[in-house]
Formats: C-alpha cells, sequence, structure tokens
C-alpha cells in the first residue's frame, strides 16, 4: 500500500500536465511559424525572419481590419459590461421564483448554436436595415457576451450581500450613492473581469460577422479569408500577437481577482 500511494499521488499531476500540453501545444507550434522564411505556412519553419511581422504592418487590409475589430470589440464590452451588472444586480436583489428561469435565459446566447443565432440575427437585421452596419454587430455581439459579465458579477454580489449597502443607506445615502460609492467597489474588479472577457469574445468571434458584416472584414474574418487563400505566415503572425496581448492581459486580471478573494475571506475570518 506504502508504493501504490506515491503512483496515485502523481497520477493527477501527470494527468493535467498531459491536458495543459494537449491545450497549449497549437499555441506553442504557431509562434515559430511567424517567423518561417517561407511564403506559406511550414512547421518547422525553414529560416527565421521578421518579414512578415512588415508585411502586416504595411498591409492596410490587415490593419483597418485590426481597427474595425478593437471598435467593435470595445462598444460591444460597454454595452455587454453596463446591461450585464445592471442584470446581475437585479437578480442578486430579487426574491422571487422567476429569477432562476431568468439566469437560464440570460445563459441562452451561450447555449443556443452559433450558426442558428447567426442566422436569425441575419434575418431580423435584414429587416431591420442593420445588416452590414457597426450598429446591427455591436448589438449582436454584446448579446453574446453578455452571459459572461453575469457570470463574472452576479456570484460576487450574492457573496457580499446586500448590508454593507443596506448600512450605506441607513446612514443617508441614496440607492445611487450606495451603489456607486459601496457596492460598485466591491465588485469592480468582477466588472472588470467581465469587461475583458466580453472583449475578447466580441473581438474573437467569426459566425455572426461573416453572417451580418458584408464586406466590412473584421479581424477574424480576414484571417478566415486568409486561411482559405493565401494561408501565409501574416495569419501566425496575427496570432501570435494576440497570444501574447490576451496572456498579457489575463494574467493579472487573474492575480487580482485571486487576491481580492483572499482578502474577502481574510476579512470574513476577522
Amino acid at each position: 500500500m506504502s508504493r501504490a500511494r506515491p503512483k496515485r499521488q502523481w497520477a493527477l499531476p501527470l494527468y493535467v500536465a498531459a491536458i495543459l500540453l494537449y491545450l497549449l501545444l497549437p499555441l506553442v507550434i504557431v509562434i515559430p511559424m511567424s517567423f518561417s522564411n517561407t511564403s506559406y505556412l511550414a512547421f518547422p519553419p525553414q529560416g527565421l525572419t521578421w518579414r512578415w511581422y512588415g508585411e502586416l504592418l504595411r498591409s492596410d487590409g490587415w490593419i483597418n481590419a485590426i481597427y474595425r475589430s478593437l471598435f467593435v470589440a470595445a462598444m460591444s464590452a460597454v454595452v455587454a459590461t453596463i446591461l450585464g451588472t445592471l442584470a446581475s444586480l437585479a437578480l442578486a436583489r430579487s426574491k422571487r421564483g422567476w429569477t432562476v428561469f431568468m439566469r437560464w435565459l440570460f445563459l441562452g446566447p451561450q447555449v443556443v448554436p452559433v450558426i442558428i443565432l447567426a442566422l436569425g440575427v441575419l434575418l431580423l437585421f435584414t429587416r431591420l436595415g442593420l445588416y452590414g452596419s457597426y450598429t446591427g454587430i455591436i448589438i449582436a455581439h454584446s448579446t453574446l457576451a453578455l452571459p459572461f459579465v453575469i457570470m463574472a458579477t452576479l456570484g460576487v454580489l450574492q457573496q457580499t450581500g446586500e448590508s454593507l449597502e443596506k448600512t450605506a443607506r441607513v446612514l443617508g445615502a441614496s440607492p445611487v450613492q450606495a451603489f456607486w460609492h459601496v457596492t460598485l467597489p466591491c465588485i469592480a474588479p468582477s466588472v472588470f473581469a467581465g469587461f475583458v472577457f466580453a472583449f475578447f469574445v466580441s473581438f474573437d468571434e467569426l459566425v455572426i460577422s461573416l453572417f451580418v458584416m458584408a464586406q466590412n472584414e473584421t479581424l477574424p474574418m480576414r484571417i478566415w479569408a486568409d486561411v482559405r487563400q493565401d494561408l501565409s505566415p501574416v495569419v501566425a503572425v496575427v496570432a501570435t500577437l494576440l497570444i501574447i496581448v490576451t496572456a498579457m492581459v489575463l494574467v493579472p486580471i487573474e492575480l487580482l481577482r485571486r487576491r481580492r478573494a483572499q482578502e474577502t475571506d481574510l476579512s470574513k475570518a476577522h
């Protein structure tokens, strides 16, 4: 028995390491391909060069697609964060039975297959005259990102409760003042995390954009078109930059979230 236990202790870490390797291997492969000396994607790369990074900076099509995606993602994240935070407040404060149904309803955009959602959005936006417009794609992307904001903020609101807000109200604060000065600082890291997740959901979305953006290419649309036609290393360059930016944003947010959770646990213990 004493010999079997160490083997069992190593089984779980090895399993986790294998899963992480499986998930991260495609990312590790993409980065060297961005320095490939060939005019097509190849692994392992045949020589190293910065040529394709320069090609990206000199291409108006790629740059315009990046700017377009940044604008749409930022606006979608703002809309989703505001609506998602308000929805989380309503769900956390309400004691009625219908809130359980509403929570599942808000998860609808993530449960329904995206191709079905995109088809419905296309038919609706065509009738409303929003096809190919920024307004339409922002509405669609913010709807798709809304569940992430709700999931990020609802749990924190349920943990903090209403005691601090009620205390502020007793001391003479208005509902708006109590929310702004008491509730919002408590949930600010979660709101910011929801904003970041909403931003990346919109920035990375392809299917709905293909259906409703017409000739206004976003970055995922541009990547899709390049993969189908040219398959140049510029795609790997874009992917590498996205990996770096995503890691630089998400890692500090996760560390901040864990630190805030530890501080909350310590305050409850005392």
